[in-house]
């Protein structure tokens, strides 16, 4: 896919503005598509006192990105039967806290757990061992009942990656090592730092000095905060999130990973939470993600599953910025118009037995578009516009099919012929999610009968 030349001169601009105005001393910018880099900006510097310059391989802190990973971790273990979304942590953690939430809960921000683990840890920058969670989970406060409102909680991703520990036998981080991380070759993706690595900052609200910000171990809340990253790795990582992974998380879990679960911006309905994942609204758009902060640091990884696309922004800057707000804003700028469309080229006709069923057909008085893709079977409303969404359908034999993307996944899809009386015949008719498809416009009881007309 190329990138137009004026998007690239927009991102850009936009990339030099934010990084003069709001005074982040080494930005990076990065656009995927399903998971490649197709360009990058990066301006400043990553680490001043090393002349170390701001780069796609280099590593920043990602903060609660690290929370997308953990939920991946999780929600692989759902589909592999070894943890059920609806039970308790201690259904894989003997001893696990709060019975009465559930592992949706948690991934949600719906469990009503208070922010943080209890003591200043923000000011003293000591987080509890593992050893000590359940005490600390336990004293936590409970500020709603489970599932009634949303509350982030960094405390709760941090239980949620001790199941994952628990139940699988070895720790969080060697477990998203194996199965997530180095799957997806994500090698610049660590727990601890692995130079070449960005200095975290934050710059003097009245002067334009810098203030070196100190190192943090999160220790038993890291599966909430704790990795570091760089920008060709979030590249990969929003290939996952754009369904380019199904080897690592299936698309059905994805897809339910990506369904709004908790309305976070209740007033303007801009941004909320699946399971695990942020979901940023830009007008008619939803975009998937994260965004992190750690002291010295902002990050965010956005991706537009529709299109592929992926924007990742890194910055070694306490504050001074809405990172997610920019990262949505320049994957917008890229998704409307940065790509020179690819050159149409013909391909081979269908099979013979969907040929039939090819062309238009009308449901509850609407009509509908049957055409064949990319080797598939796609259904389209015949007044629908361009950014109206596809179903594409799977064929489970030459007379069944389901459809595996648009408003009705996961529903059926048959093909009968019939004749008079529903007896069968030569007339071809579709089924799906039980609704008939007809060549011509019907009531829902069938063709009206034939009248003869009064002279």
């Amino acid at each position: 896919m190329e990138l137009a030349r004026s998007a690239i001169e927009r991102v850009r601009s936009r990339a030099a503005k934010t990084q003069s105005e709001r005074r982040i001393p080494g930005l990076v910018v990065a656009i995927a598509d399903r998971g490649h880099v197709i360009d990058h900006i990066s301006i400043g510097q990553a680490d001043i006192s090393s002349n170390l310059s701001a780069g796609p391989d280099v590593q920043y802190r990602i903060g609660s990105i690290t929370k997308t990973i953990t939920a991946v971790a999780v929600m692989q273990l759902v589909t592999a039967g070894k943890i059920d979304l609806r039970g308790p942590l201690s259904q894989a953690w003997k001893g696990g806290p709060h019975d009465d939430i559930s592992v949706a809960d948690l991934l949600t921000h719906g469990s009503g757990l208070q922010r943080e683990p209890g003591g200043r840890v923000w000011e003293t920058l000591s987080f509890p061992s593992r050893d000590q969670l359940v005490e600390v989970a336990n004293q936590a406060e409970r500020l709603y009942p489970q599932d009634s409102w949303f509350h982030y909680s960094n405390l709760g991703f941090a239980l949620l990656g001790e199941m994952v520990a628990q139940r699988t036998g070895t720790t969080w981080a060697e477990h998203v090592a194996e199965h997530i991380l180095t799957p997806l070759a994500m090698g610049r993706t660590t727990i601890s730092v692995s130079p070449p690595a960005a200095q975290g900052y934050s710059v003097e609200p009245y002067t334009d000095a810098l203030v070196v910000e100190p190192p943090v171990d999160c220790q038993g809340i890291a599966p909430a905060a704790q990795l570091w990253s760089t920008a060709e790795d979030l590249c990969r990582w929003s290939g996952l999130l754009v369904g380019g992974r199904p080897d690592v998380l299936a698309g059905d879990t994805l897809a339910q990973m990506s369904g709004l679960r908790t309305m976070a911006d209740i007033q303007h309905w801009s941004w909320g939470f699946g399971l695990g994942l942020m979901l940023l609204r830009d007008q008619d758009a939803v975009y998937v993600g994260h965004t992190g902060s750690m002291p010295g640091f902002l990050a965010a990884v956005v991706a537009h599953p529709a299109s592929g696309l992926g924007v990742v922004v890194l910055a070694n800057t306490t504050a001074g910025t809405k990172v997610g707000a920019l990262a949505a804003e320049l994957l917008s700028i890229v998704r409307d118009q940065g790509f020179v469309p690819p050159a149409w080229a013909p391909a081979g006709p269908p099979p013979p037995h969907i040929e039939p069923i090819l062309g238009r057909w009308w449901s509850e008085w609407n009509e509908w578009v049957f055409r064949w893709r990319d080797g598939h079977l796609q259904a389209i409303f015949a007044e629908g516009g361009p950014d109206d969404e596809v179903t594409t359908f799977e064929a489970l034999s030459p007379h069944e099919f389901v459809a595996i993307t648009g408003p009705e996944r996961g529903e059926r899809l048959f093909v009968v012929r019939v004749g008079a009386e529903g007896i069968p015949g030569p007339e071809l008719k579709l089924y799906w999610a039980t609704y008939p498809f007809t060549r011509a416009p019907q009531p829902f009881a069938g063709p009206p009968p034939v009248r003869d007309l009064e002279v």
